[in-house]
This record gives structure tokens, sequence and C-alpha cells, in this order.
């Protein structure tokens, strides 16, 4: 590939996370509370999130045959890592529960940390 292509196309991609990021911040600032889907719906999606998802994980772990420490790894990997933020923008753009997952990803970057250090501590790790 000829490098003024490669460079380009390198260009769109490192801007691409950057206006996803911008744009999740501006529709947040033009929501009229913080937690605009309500308390409610943001604890279900964030138990959804940091409970739900880690047991899956472990399921589908135990069942392709993980066990002991790359069993953890794999369980707090899980839980630590946080929301992507191309969620939000399909929703947003296709305006399928914006509000959701703009609170799901803001609130999941803040809790990621002490929850990934919980699961550390009751894994063992």
């Amino acid at each position: 590939m000829p490098t003024i292509i490669k460079g380009s196309i390198s260009i769109l991609s490192d801007a691409g996370l950057g206006m996803a990021m911008f744009s999740l911040g501006l529709f947040m600032a033009l929501q009229p509370k913080i937690i605009s889907c309500g308390k409610s719906v943001a604890t279900f999606a964030m138990a959804v999130r940091f409970l739900t998802g880690p047991a899956v994980i472990a399921a589908t772990s135990i069942a392709v045959g993980l066990r002991g420490v790359l069993l953890h790894v794999a369980i707090v990997q899980q839980a630590a890592l946080p929301q992507g933020i191309v969620p939000f923008v399909f929703a947003k753009e296709y305006n399928c529960h914006p509000q959701i997952l703009s609170t799901a990803v803001i609130f999941g970057m803040l809790v990621a940390l002490p929850i990934t250090i919980l699961y550390y501590v009751l894994l063992g790790i």
C-alpha cells in the first residue's frame, strides 16, 4: 500500500476514537441530569456489566477448559475492561437508548478500577 494512503488511513482511524469520545461528552453535557436514564436503570446496567458479564465469561471459560489462574485472569479481564465507546455511537446514531449507554460508559469507567480490585481480592490473584 502506498505510504500516503497508509498515512491517511492511520490519521482517520486515530481521529475516530477521539471524535466518539467528544460525541459522548457533548451528549452527556446536553443532558439535564448526569444520570439521565434514572437511578434504577443505571444500577441495573452496572449490575449486568459487572456481575453478569464475569459470570458468563466464567461459564464459557470453564466450558472451554480454563482452570486455576487462567480462569481468574479471564474473569478479571472481563470485569476490568471499560465499556466500549462504539456501542454508544451506534445507539446515538440509531436513537436506541443512548441515555442508558452514555450513563453505562461514563460510570463504567469510574467504577471499573474499584470493581477490578474487588475481583482481584475475591479471586486471590
